[in-house]
């Protein structure tokens, strides 16, 4: 039997829908698959990412004889050339064995023989590549798997899920033939968000919008909670694993042996990826397993990271979940990971390893959070897990800007844990105390770190630390000096090199701040050498931008603007919202020194964007005091007494008055706009700033003023 005579028993399947951006691939596969090039090509992906849709649509195109042997039934003790020939009619000859009597069915001529769904029998189909195509000169083989045949003369093309745009097109056109309706445009970022959701995997893809059809779109992305359940479409043709998204993920879950069923199911305690390292943690790893599960398209390789398809890691912990002490395990190892990684990085975060602990964390944040999801509610164990990982993060939050993040972090904990040992928690109320300061909420700065001084009267130098940062932003400069002025006298005579540089540049921002120009330029020049030697990016950059400041003051505009550009840089670099917002803010106010109101305004309104992200309203209400003498020259009174308005309930909300350098511009401003406006007319434009958001504020200008009656 010839292809073409065989060729009625073994018809390319015809699908009923249209291929959506394959057409990349079909050319690739197109140009391989020549009698002079590459006989053998191996279409290799997860399960559902359209192996067997793009196979159709290559063979489609075909000028050759195509056979298409479906596989998917066949039980791998049987042949693989007796399935085939059973696929093709073919009858068996006593005269040769089935894999001869295959070749003689074949013929001598060109043909493009397609072999669909080979993962559960790869072996016995490689076996069978190598012996056709050494027979067979004419024929070329392709075939579709979720791992290589690793025959030699076969090429791997990788078949990827589709990208973001393609995936909601192959979603649009899907809805479109079952409803004959493009997809509302209110609609559109939801059926985005399932897309990303879904990987891009084509089938998921297709069944969401299959069931959008019948729901809605919002419905859909709603109930993706549950996809294995959602994402079924009974009613299709075809093999069951091409049918529910379960299916195809059951099928290649059941090809693997136990152990690499286990390492699979554990991965899954894994959020954004992971290196290699981290993975050696779990109870059922081995190298080679892993290897095995990326051979298998269920674990993608992403440089020196492994990660899952969201679609997969979903499937994966559903899987984990009906092992309950396994999960727990893994779980366990999971979290002792991170809780170490976070303790080396609070370790190390200040010094020369600061970027690659910085980097490190932000990567792993997913893994992170789910760490302390799992510490916060496990049962039994070490009750201060939780509490270790909140503090050791609350550096890391700091630096990052989310300081609400990090003081619900460490106030469950502190709930959860009343009766971990007595120093872990005062670390803790130590931790939540800065992050409260940073924050602007003074009294339970205050408060939180009292309790840490009770629970560890050793301490005592973090607190007058904090109280002294504290009293710096109520004004109280006397009383922020003397806390200071203990604290570095005591980290002094611990030898603490690190403390000491920090407790002076903080000296240093009480001087500035309070007006005393002079002593704030020698503690910050000392600060600034200090963490030049200790290698603190970070902390260097801070003295700088509080040189800047000093400078800025006494008018040296170009002196301080080389000390805040420089800043700018490096906190660029180190991506520290809190020192960006910082360096901007007092370049702005340089810019407006030397009457530059567009770079000036710029520059305010993008410092206080970064201030009130991050939670700063300290900073915040001085930047709308500069904003306001911004607005002010440039000709629009009413909106920069608005702006003062917004400034001073602020200030009364967190009780912190306007600091003593920046007092004097912030009178004049107002002096000058009670001088420009009418008595009733500065009162209601101010009036109208204090009880109107800031956002609907910032918008307005000349073009918009403030409302004439309020």
């Amino acid at each position: 039997m010839d292809p073409a005579a065989a060729s009625h028993t073994a018809t390319l399947p015809r699908p009923l829908t249209s291929l959506v951006g394959r057409d990349a691939e079909v050319r690739t596969a197109a140009r391989l698959l020549t009698p002079s090039g590459t006989r053998l090509v191996s279409l290799v992906g997860t399960a559902g990412c359209g192996k067997t849709r793009l196979a159709i649509a290559v063979a489609a195109a075909e000028a050759d004889p195509v056979l298409f042997v479906d596989l998917s039934t066949m039980d791998p003790a049987t042949g693989a050339a007796g399935f085939v020939l059973d696929v093709l009619g073919a009858a068996r000859r006593p005269d040769l064995d089935v894999t001869d009597t295959l070749l003689e069915t074949l013929g001598a001529g060109p043909a493009l023989l397609v072999l669909d769904n080979c993962e559960h029998v790869v072996d016995a189909t490689a076996r069978l590549a190598e012996r056709l195509l050494a027979a067979k000169p004419a024929l070329r083989l392709l075939a579709t798997s979720r791992q290589s045949l690793a025959v030699a003369a076969e090429t791997v093309l990788a078949v990827q899920p589709l990208d973001p745009g393609t995936a909601l097109r192959l979603f649009e056109t899907r809805m479109y033939e079952r409803t004959g309706r493009p997809l509302p445009e209110t609609h559109r970022a939801a059926a985005a968000a399932i897309c990303d959701a879904l990987d891009g995997l084509p089938l998921a893809v297709e069944l969401a919008a299959a069931r959008a059809a019948l729901l809605s779109v919002p419905e859909v992305r709603r109930l993706l909670a549950d996809r294995f359940r959602v994402l079924a479409d009974t009613k299709a043709g075809g093999p069951e694993h091409h049918r529910t998204l379960r299916a195809a993920l059951d099928w290649s879950y059941q090809l693997l042996s136990p152990d690499k069923q286990a390492l699979l199911r554990q991965l899954a305690v894994f959020q954004g990826g992971w290196t290699a390292e981290a993975a050696t943690v779990l109870p059922g790893h081995r190298p080679d397993l892993v290897a095995a599960l990326t051979d298998r398209s269920l674990v993608l390789a992403d440089r020196d990271r492994g990660r899952m398809l969201q679609t997969v890691a979903a499937y994966a912990a559903a899987r984990l979940a009906e092992t309950p002490d396994e999960a727990r395990a893994a779980r366990d190892a999971h979290a002792a990971h991170f809780l170490a990684v976070a303790e080396r990085a609070a370790a190390g975060i200040r010094g020369p390893d600061q970027r690659r602990w910085l980097r490190l964390l932000a990567l792993e944040q997913d893994n992170l959070r789910a760490a302390m999801a799992w510490l916060s509610r496990r049962p039994g164990g070490h009750v201060e897990e939780d509490l270790r990982l909140a503090t050791a993060m609350a550096p890391f939050q700091h630096f990052t800007g989310v300081y609400d993040l990090g003081r619900d972090w460490l106030a469950a904990a502190l709930d959860r844990r009343p009766d971990a040992p007595a120093p872990i928690r005062a670390a803790a109320a130590s931790a939540a105390a800065t992050l409260a300061m940073l924050a602007c909420d003074y009294p339970a700065a205050a408060d939180l770190a009292h309790r840490a001084l009770a629970l560890a009267a050793d301490d005592r130098v973090r607190l007058l630390t904090l109280l002294g940062s504290v009293e710096r932003e109520r004004a109280a400069y006397d009383r922020s000096r003397e806390h200071l002025d203990e604290a570095r006298a005591l980290y002094r005579a611990a030898g603490d090199a690190w403390g000491e540089g920090r407790v002076t540049q903080l000296a240093g921002a009480t001087a500035w701040l309070s007006g005393d120009l002079d002593g704030a330029a020698a503690l910050l020049a000392e600060s600034l050498a200090a963490f030049q030697d200790l290698a603190d990016d970070e902390s260097a950059a801070s003295s700088s931008t509080h040189l800047g400041a000093v400078a800025h003051f006494r008018g040296d505009q170009l002196t301080a603007r080389r000390h805040l550009v420089d800043a700018l840089d490096r906190f660029t670099e180190l991506s520290f919202p809190e020192g960006i917002g910082w360096a901007q803010d007092l370049l702005g106010r340089v810019d407006l020194a030397e009457d530059r109101l567009l770079s000036a305004t710029e520059r305010l309104r993008s410092s206080l964007t970064i201030h009130r992200r991050v939670g700063d309203r300290w900073r915040s209400a001085s930047v709308l005091e500069a904003l306001a003498e911004a607005r002010r020259r440039s000709g629009d009174p009413a909106h920069a007494a608005a702006l003062l308005g917004a400034a001073d309930v602020i200030r009364e909300e967190i009780g912190a008055p306007t600091p003593a350098c920046e007092l004097p511009s912030r009178q004049h401003t107002e002096a000058a706009l009670r001088a420009a406006l009418p008595l009733e007319t500065f009162a209601r434009a101010h009036r109208f700033g204090a009880r109107t958001p800031v956002d609907e504020l910032l918008p307005l200008s000349s073009a918009a003023p403030v409302p004439a009656t309020l």
